[in-house]
């Protein structure tokens, strides 16, 4: 290699004896753009030359030596690549550098972290390669001028799981929705690929934070956060579990590390050991009340506590399998499990005069178990007792309350289940290269638009009763009918506005008149929420109530 003052010299070298380098942790090049730089190197030449070395060979006994006429990329793979696009056969400037691999190596990161447009996954990958040839986020921050906290982001934004990455790359998983899912261990991360992923959607934060919700546990309501003796908890084998304040799977302890977010509540990313200290806390609070359980095959006296479980066919299949463990677990020590059907009312009010007077029991639901919930104690009447006293109608049994509530849960779950569905699948680019005249459901969205741009006192002249809220579809269609409105609007107004976010009500109307496989997941999903509500309203009926928990 010549050189001028120790300064290596550009030579010209042949494009067939150049070659990428495996170590680049570059993996993802924009065409468009390598296209865009070609046709500059082509009218101007190649401005800035490219960085190689000469190729590493490994012989058969293993001793390494560098190929005289090979050369391999250092830094200007997207220039090599620019310039392979005009000729094969072009020779290219270029600095040869005798550097070893990990010279290489670090020399290819630090370029790449260099760029504007350096890809989150790509920099959290060379962040994380660095650190495991012994680099310390210290060291990261200062030579590339960002924050320990950035460094640390970053390396951990590596731990995503494959598919995840590319979603995050490809724009179709927000950055802040990436970190939310990196805190995850591999297997939490696998779930939610299981469960959520598909790689033609598009998820946004408050997906992400929704379902994290569902699977995760806020630390706030954890049971045995209550009790004063388990500040520090113990396992049965002696050895202290981790404390929830300073743990790392405390997402509050993640507050001053994720520079993308803020965390608000502590919530629990460890499920196995959340539940092994609610399991621990839930042993050593009926251990305290034992003593006062209602034996099997005795009656509910007044004094004792009775260990209650609801019947409920509503709950999920994990909440009943945790359900019958605890059941099986406390009838086989020897203890009674009262359902509703033996203890149907609850007390309300003046709980302490009832237990006084012998007419109530002190329970324990055993379904807060199941749930991982604080347990409270609840009071019943005992019917026999009960009997003795006069009637109170101020005092009405909860469940059928309840019952009426879960209806309503059904019908709520089953509308966003449709919307969710319905914006998923919801072709924008088909539907608007449709041709010839509007249907009527077109119609009456279009004018939803006009609606939406109307004043509030407007909206009460058109339809009644909705001065402050939106009309359903049914009331909008009338009005529509009614109005004859003109069909000369464009498609694409349609399109922006039932995928809008705040006017989802229309979406599953939409839907039903686009697609066949769409119209069956409503179909399916409604039936299936109509036959729960139809048992929930057969099982009112049966107890002398009407669907609103309104007595007979």
């Amino acid at each position: 290699m010549s050189e001028v003052n120790n300064i290596p010299q550009v030579q010209e070298i042949l494009i067939g004896c150049i070659f990428p380098s495996p170590m680049n942790p570059r993996k993802t090049f924009n065409e468009d753009a390598i296209r865009e730089l070609a046709e500059n190197i082509r009218q101007q030449g190649l401005l800035q030359p490219i960085t190689v070395r000469h190729k590493p060979f490994t012989d058969g006994k293993g001793n390494v030596r560098p190929l005289a006429n090979a050369y391999e990329i250092v830094c200007g793979e997207r220039r090599y690549r620019a310039c392979k696009m005009i000729s094969e056969t072009m020779f290219v400037p270029c600095i040869v550098r005798d550097l070893t691999d990990d010279e290489a190596f670090d020399a290819m990161v630090t370029e790449n972290l260099q760029r504007q447009d350096v890809d989150p996954i790509e920099e959290a990958v060379a962040f994380k390669l660095l650190t495991t040839r012994g680099t310390s986020a210290d060291d990261l921050a200062a030579r590339f001028g960002k924050s320990i906290r950035y460094i640390n982001d970053r390396i951990r934004l590596a731990m995503l799981k494959e598919p995840l990455r590319l979603a995050l790359s490809a724009g179709r998983l927000t950055l802040r929705g990436g970190y939310l899912l990196a805190r995850l261990n591999e297997a939490d991360q696998q779930a939610f690929i299981d469960e959520e992923y598909d790689e033609e959607c598009e998820y946004t934060t408050s997906d992400i934070e929704e379902w994290l919700d569902r699977h995760f546990m806020n630390l706030w309501h954890a049971p045995f956060q209550d009790g004063e003796t388990l500040q520090e908890t113990w396992n049965p084998e002696g050895k202290l579990i981790r404390r929830c304040l300073t743990c790392d799977c405390n997402t509050c302890n993640h507050g001053c590390l994720f520079v993308d977010m803020k965390t608000e509540e502590p919530q629990c990313i460890d499920e196995v050991c959340y539940n092994r200290k609610a399991d621990i806390y839930y042993d050593w609070f009926l251990r305290q009340y034992e003593s006062r359980f209602v034996l099997a095959g005795k009656p509910a006296t007044a004094g004792y506590i009775a260990l209650f479980c609801e019947t409920n066919r509503y709950y999920s299949d994990e909440i009943k399998e945790r359900l019958n463990s605890i059941t099986n677990k406390l009838t086989s020590a020897g203890y009674r499990i009262f359902t509703e059907r033996e203890l149907p009312n609850r007390v309300w009010s003046n709980t302490e005069g009832e237990l006084a007077d012998g007419t109530a029991i002190e329970c324990i639901e055993i379904s807060q178990m199941a749930f991982r919930s604080q347990i409270k104690f609840c009071v019943r009447r005992i019917p026999n007792a009960e009997a003795t006293r006069p009637s109170d109608p101020a005092q009405p049994s909860n469940y059928p309350a309840r019952l009426a509530e879960r209806s309503v849960t059904i019908e709520k779950t089953a509308d966003k289940k449709v919307v969710n569905y319905a914006k998923k699948n919801f072709d924008r680019e088909k539907y608007v290269s449709q041709k010839g005249a509007l249907m009527p459901w077109e119609n009456t969205i279009l004018m939803a638009i006009v609606w939406d741009k109307l004043p509030w006192n407007e909206h009460d002249k058109l339809i009644p009763g909705t001065a402050y809220t939106t009309p359903t579809f049914e009331q909008m269609d009338k009005m529509v009918k009614s109005t004859m409105f003109d069909a000369s609007w464009k498609r694409k107004a349609i399109a922006a506005f039932i995928t809008s976010s705040y006017k989802e009500s229309y979406l599953e109307e939409a839907m039903k008149n686009l697609s066949i496989e769409a119209k069956d997941f409503i179909s399916k999903t409604r039936q299936k929420a109509d036959e729960s509500i139809s048992a929930i309203n057969d099982e009112l009926r049966e107890m002398g109530y009407d669907e609103k928990a309104n007595k007979l």
